[in-house]
């Protein structure tokens, strides 16, 4: 397949299942939920209704419809009387988030191998192809928003709705608590460089399960990216500071 094929099989834009109806609702839903996912907005942030309806020109109701969108998909909390806020990232939840993710990621993988279309392994794999450019780039925003897109297109193509609408909520706390970590650890570019090589590597093997049809690989390969991204979460909470001061 040419790169410019591939780049056409390329998603232009994002459609998750049961986006928000109207043009101003769309709107304010990508944006809010993008500074959300790109921590603009921090966990736990309030959000003030008013300056969004300024900022995009809309009136109350697009707003909420928005809000409510993205509540439905815990990005934030709606509460009574208060407005909204930015769902916080629970340390102490984390164990049943892996569970969670890792449970809907196999399913899905497993599902997508056997269900897939030819016209959706061919998206799958563009969007893997273009996350290692991205990363050859050192272009670390646009690799989370291609790693995000390559997932929820696996999701997309698993032939059950109701899995892809979890895995895409699950995907979306993953990639807060994983942009958290990031932003907060300090850089360690060879550690790095080796963590990026090996998400390419295993990416390029779920496209090769998923365009095999091998619904057992692509089902252990879920687990290994899960168990890659688990050790690296744990590697920064595992991290404290409080030994390398010096009191004397």
């Amino acid at each position: 397949m040419s790169s410019t094929a591939k780049q056409d099989a390329l998603p232009r834009t994002r459609k998750p299942a049961g986006r928000p109806k109207g043009t101003g609702t769309q709107r304010v839903y990508e944006k809010v939920r993008e500074n959300i996912l790109q921590l603009v907005l921090s966990p736990g942030a309030d959000i003030d209704e008013s300056s969004l309806e300024r900022e995009y020109g809309v009136s109350r109701t697009p707003v909420r419809e928005a809000l409510i969108r993205l509540a439905s998909e815990g990005l934030i909390t709606l509460l009574p009387n208060k407005g909204a806020r930015v769902a916080p990232l629970d340390m102490t939840d984390i164990t049943q988030m892996f569970e969670a993710l890792e449970l809907a990621s196999r399913a899905t993988l497993r599902w997508c191998a056997e269900r897939r279309s030819e016209d959706e392994v061919e998206t799958i794999a563009a969007l893997s192809d273009a996350f290692t450019a991205a990363a050859q780039a050192e272009d670390f925003g646009r690799m989370g928003e291609l790693n995000h897109e390559f997932h929820a297109a696996i999701g997309r193509a698993c032939g059950n709705r109701n899995i892809a609408e979890l895995y895409e909520s699950q995907l979306a706390n993953s990639l807060r608590l994983a942009r958290l970590a990031f932003a907060e650890a300090p850089a360690d570019r060879e550690d790095q460089a080796k963590y990026y090589a090996e998400i390419i590597r295993q990416h390029e093997d779920m496209v090769t399960a998923i365009r095999a049809r091998d619904a057992e690989a692509a089902d252990q390969l879920a687990r290994k990216h899960l168990a890659l991204f688990r050790a690296r979460m744990m590697k920064y909470l595992a991290r404290s500071g409080a030994g390398d001061i010096a009191f004397d």
